[in-house]
């Protein structure tokens, strides 16, 4: 009888479904029991060994206390092969409609094509976004360790599966009471995190025939601003390296009306032109007047966002999980397992701007017969004659068009609520020799967005400045009358509401099937039945477009699916040592039917060696949101027009698209584990994956710069007003292409030594790295996107327009020493340098700014020589590395450095405390 050699306990976890997962060990242990089967993270085979065909990272609850973190999307930052491109951080969420969501991204290739499941079952998509699961909805404090299969599952899990899965195993057979509480400061101010968690459970499965274990957890993250940060506090430095300053109050604007009648022969209070920008009457040693600094890059007064922006949100959650398994026999169980988490995310950010091109989007104004300018008369006695004079004599006694940062409204703030529920209840055990699992699952997400400050009606706003006497464009601040005027055009109520609800019926049988030379064959069928529904209600005051801060208009939306999956899978002893596994499913959606299969071998001619392989095909149809959204219009990030010359944002129009194709993928990996001396154990593994009909938008900036250059393909794109302003970018949802990447992963560990008196010494090394990353646009062009955020004539890279970057390689290596009841880990973590973006005084934009290697060193010590009490105390970023300086694409708010991959609360100590009853 086969022995058991290398096993967890929680092994003893078999979550199934339409997607099962099981455990695998990371630590020897000998036993005389049976070898247990159990499922293999990507396949619904039960089967006995270790290590399977395909490449799974397993994260154990020990790992994730050694990294002090107190939320999902820390953890899953310490997974190199998870990408910031196509995921979307928490940092992200400052002045862009995110709605408090993150999302990860195995790849790089996006969070859509990136599964998160619990305990082997899907969750539901954020109800704003509609597209990927919020990661920090998961009860962190239940999770007893985390798969990360990093390879193509489509053929076993379902169309979103291309990049990989992450599957949280929650724990489940607990007995008694644990409570921990944590708490962390940072060197320099603010980020303050609090934490408490319970866990507590009753029976014993096996014992008593049932368990019911409860979680419950609570905590508060504190804001940090720019302000608190030397390197994230100002929006652009003036020696001419970057360049993300703001709108000011005061730019002049000539005021260029509409004098033609339309149908009913009125003429309507609309622009016929957006207007030439003329300057500011601010000198550069008065800047400050109006809350602006001197912009050397540009010449010019400029507002300095930076220090009012939230380099991380304040945010609390509050989770409760609960699971309860009872026996209704030696082989069959009843089971019923859910959460249900809470998070509330504030946002804030400078005072908003008002400027023609901002305002010009909003159709309240034509409806209001309100022209969509701030308007400064000639009878004004802050009229600027003199500086017309001198600057502009053309428009010296004209109507002049102003700009206005809206320091008397207030900063901008938010608060968003985000909820998700999800429920399971089912049975699951073995009948005549055959394991069966059936379950129902429900899910639902409800997100909700409020204003609470900084976010004026525009029309009301416009109505008040426009041809005031009493507004000064070049003041900071108005008059306390005129103040209280403006704080009173503030929007504060709900923005957006939205529910997202998914619920499935699934079931699976799997068991031995037929004795072959070399072994038993064993297989799976199965089937599931979803039915997915999206409810996107923003407030009206939203739909009309007219408050400030938001882009524009957006629309109410609501769509349904039903959707079907059968699947088999089939594995095969083929010779001795060597096994094949097949598994063939098909998907159904209204829109597309498509069936995918996957192929893996395993080969282990000796005990120190596997070598293993693995294709498989998948397909993913559009997300609800990416069909059926109603197109409107909204503004881009911060880029220079290389036409009109001008910096700032533009009006884009973005939106679903009805008529997405399908993406279609091709996945492969191959790769060994070898264990060459006792206490080593080294896996390499090569991934590949393609993808076809790639669902994505195009940078509204490389859009631009394509059109500029007289590319035909995108000059439709892009529609200009007489004077050659932008008046709006087409950048809606389309499938561009292809994507192509691949790379090598590899962990390697090493148990140094096991001594009676000095303890035990370990080491281990996790790293990715990536050979190929190329997207492939409609016309053809291949962009080639490894450290890189610009191509070769300095057009920012798709797959990197809206966020992050695709390093080279990236690696966390930790040390381990464990004695007695002590235990140290000291861990890097590295990522390689790349390309950033062209200098903002670039005289041809193409000459990219090389960013350094990068790394910070976390270190943790720990006690447990308490009675039923563990300490943990730690600092991340031990020697509170300060990011490099960072250019990027203007896709964040924050400036000066890249949020995307590093942390503003840098140096940080920790302390927590772990009590078992």
């Amino acid at each position: 009888m086969t022995k058991e050699t290398v096993i967890s306990r929680s092994l003893r976890l078999a979550f199934s479904g339409a997607v099962a997962f099981g455990s695998i060990a990371a630590q020897a242990q000998t036993s005389d029991a049976p070898m247990q089967r159990v499922e293999i993270t990507g396949s619904s085979i039960k089967r006995a060994q270790a290590e399977g065909a395909l490449p799974v990272q397993t994260v154990t609850r020990d790992d994730i206390a050694k990294m002090g973190v107190t939320n999902t999307e820390a953890l899953l930052q310490q997974v190199t092969a998870i990408s910031a491109v196509g995921g979307v951080p928490s940092a992200a969420g400052v002045g862009s409609s995110t709605y408090g969501e993150a999302t990860v991204s195995l790849r790089g290739i996006g969070s859509s094509k990136t599964l998160i499941l619990v305990n082997g079952r899907r969750l539901a998509n954020y109800a704003t976004d509609g597209t990927a699961v919020d990661i920090n909805a998961i009860p962190l404090a239940a999770v007893d360790h985390v798969e990360v299969l990093k390879d193509g599952a489509s053929g076993v899990y379902g169309s979103d599966a291309i990049g990989g899965v992450i599957n949280f195993i929650l724990r489940n057979n607990f007995n008694g009471v644990e409570a921990t509480a944590y708490a962390s400061g940072t060197k320099d101010g603010g980020g303050l995190t609090k934490k408490a968690s319970v866990i507590a459970g009753w029976g014993d499965f096996d014992e008593d025939r049932y368990n019911i274990t409860v979680a419950a957890d609570v905590s508060k993250d504190t804001t940090i601003y720019g302000s608190q940060r030397s390197y994230a506090k100002n929006s652009w430095n003036n020696n001419g390296l970057r360049e993300q300053s703001a709108t000011p109050s005061g730019a002049i604007t000539s005021f260029i009306p509409n004098t033609t009648p339309n149908q009913f022969g009125v003429i309507p209070n609309t622009l016929a032109a957006l207007g030439k920008g003329l300057g500011n009457p601010l000198a550069p040693n008065n800047c400050a007047a109006n809350g602006s600094e001197y912009d050397a890059n540009l010449g010019t007064c400029r507002f300095n966002s930076a220090p009012y922006v939230g380099l991380v949100p304040q945010t609390e959650r509050a989770n409760l999980s609960a699971s309860f398994r009872f026996k209704l026999n030696e082989n069959n169980e009843l089971f019923v397992e859910g959460f249900h988490s809470q998070q509330k995310t504030n946002n804030n950010s400078q005072p908003s701007p008002y400027s023609n091109s901002f305002l010009s989007t909003d159709s309240a104004f034509a409806a209001a017969n309100v022209y969509p300018s701030i308007i400064v008369a000639p009878s004004s006695p802050y009229y600027p004659s003199a500086w017309l004079a001198a600057n502009a004599p053309a428009q010296v006694g004209k109507p002049i068009s102003v700009s206005y940062r809206a320091f008397d409204a207030g900063n901008r703030s938010t608060e968003d609520m985000a909820k998700l529920s999800h429920l399971v209840i089912g049975m699951r055990g073995v009948v005549k020799g055959f394991d069966y699992d059936v379950a129902y699952t429900h899910n639902s997400s409800d997100v909700s967005e409020s204003t609470q400050q900084g976010y004026s009606n525009q029309v009301a706003l416009v109505k008040l400045l426009s041809n005031n006497p009493a507004f000064n464009p070049w003041t900071q601040f108005q008059s306390p009358e005129l103040a209280k005027q403006i704080y009173a055009t503030n929007y504060v109520g709900q923005m957006i509401h939205s529910t997202l609800t998914n619920d499935s019926l699934t079931a699976r049988i799997s068991g031995d099937l037929y004795q072959l030379p070399a072994g038993m064959a064993k297989f799976a069928l199965g089937a599931a039945a979803t039915n997915e529904k999206l409810d996107l209600n923003p407030s009206a005051a939203y739909q009309s477009g007219d408050i400030s801060g938001y882009g524009g208009q957006v629309l109410p939306l609501s769509a349904s699916r039903s959707y079907q999956a059968i699947f088999g899978e089939l594995n095969v002893p083929i010779v001795k040592h060597l096994e094949s596994d097949l598994a063939l499913r098909t998907d159904r959606y209204p829109n597309a039917t498509s069936t995918n299969p996957k192929i893996s071998f395993r080969y282990q001619p000796l005990s120190q060696l596997l070598v293993r392989a693995s294709y498989g095909r998948g397909f993913r149809v559009g997300a609800l949101p990416e069909l059926n959204n109603p197109q409107t219009v909204a503004t881009t990030a911060t880029f220079t027009d290389p036409v009109s010359g001008t910096s700032g944002q533009f009006n884009q129009t973005v939106g679903g698209n009805a008529n997405l194709k399908p993406e279609k993928s091709e996945q492969s990996s191959l790769g060994l584990v070898i264990d060459p001396v006792p206490g080593v154990s080294i896996a390499v593994d090569y991934w590949k994956i393609n993808v076809n009909n790639l669902i994505t938008t195009l940078s509204p900036e490389f859009i631009v710069e394509k059109a500029a250059a007289g590319d035909s393909n995108y000059t439709g794109l892009v529609r200009r007003d007489a004077g050659g302003n932008i008046t709006n970018i087409y950048a809606t949802n389309l499938n561009a292409g292809s994507l192509k990447t691949e790379g090598i992963d590899i962990d390697a560990r090493w148990t140094i030594a096991k001594t009676a008196n000095y303890g035990n010494f370990s080491t281990r090394l996790n790293g990715t790295y990536t050979t190929k990353f190329d997207e492939k646009l409609p016309d053809g062009t291949v962009q080639t996107s490894v450290a890189h955020t610009i191509d070769a004539n300095g057009n920012p890279l798709n797959a990197v327009a809206n966020g992050g970057v695709i390093f080279r390689w990236k690696h966390q290596w930790s040390m381990d020493w464990k004695y007695q009841k002590w235990g140290v880990n000291l861990t890097q973590n590295f990522q390689s340098g790349y390309w950033d973006a062209a200098r903002a005084d670039s005289a041809t934009g193409t000459d990219a700014v090389h960013v350094g290697a990068f790394s910070t060193w976390d270190a943790q010590a720990s006690y447990s020589g308490f009675k039923n009490l563990q300490i943990r105390a730690g600092v991340k970023n031990l020697f509170n590395r300060k990011p490099p300086e960072a250019i990027t694409l203007g896709n964040y708010f924050q400036g000066g450095y890249d949020p995307s991959y590093y942390d503003a609360h840098g140096a940080t100590g920790y302390i927590s405390a772990t009590y078992k009853f």
